[in-house]
C-alpha cells in the first residue's frame, strides 16, 4: 500500500505548490495500485440444475463438504480431496473451472457409491456434457 505525505510547512507560495503535487501524485498511484478482482468461477448454469434435478430424484442431498455455499463447485469439489476414498463424500463431484477464462465450472465427475436408488438413469445425465468419470 502506498502512502503519501506532502512537504513540510512554511514557504507560502512554494508549500501549496508541494501540497498540490503530492495530493496529484497520490491520486494517480492509487488507481495505479488497484488490480481488478475476477470473480470467482461458478458451476455451469444447465450443468447445476442438472445435478439438482439428479440429486431431487435419487432423494438424496450433497455432502456440506462440497456444496458450501450453494454452489456445488466449491469445497471437496474444487480442492485435492480424493472423493473415491471418502466414506463422508456421498455423492461426490469434481470440477474443472478452467473454462471461459476461469469463470465458469463444469461437473467432470460424479461418485455415487451405495445409495441403494433404483430406477431408470436420470436423462439429466446427458446435460453434464463434459462429465469424465462417474462412479456408481
Amino acid at each position: 500500500m502506498r502512502h503519501c505525505s506532502g512537504g513540510g510547512g512554511g514557504g507560502g507560495g512554494h508549500g501549496r505548490q508541494l501540497l498540490l503535487l503530492a495530493v496529484l501524485a497520490c491520486s494517480w498511484a492509487a488507481p495505479a495500485e488497484a488490480q481488478p478482482q475476477q470473480a470467482a468461477a461458478r458451476t455451469d448454469p444447465v450443468e447445476a440444475a442438472a445435478l439438482k434435478a439428479i440429486l431431487r430424484r435419487w432423494r438424496t442431498k450433497p455432502p456440506t463438504t462440497w456444496n458450501i455455499s450453494g454452489e456445488p463447485c466449491s469445497g471437496t469439489a474444487v480442492d485435492g480431496t480424493d472423493i473415491d476414498n471418502s466414506p463422508t463424500i456421498n455423492p461426490g463431484i469434481k470440477c474443472d473451472c478452467s473454462f471461459n477464462n476461469r469463470t465458469v465450472c463444469r461437473i467432470v465427475k460424479l461418485r455415487v457409491y451405495a445409495l441403494n436408488v433404483v430406477g431408470q438413469i436420470p436423462a439429466e445425465l446427458e446435460n453434464l456434457t463434459r462429465l469424465a468419470n462417474f462412479k456408481y
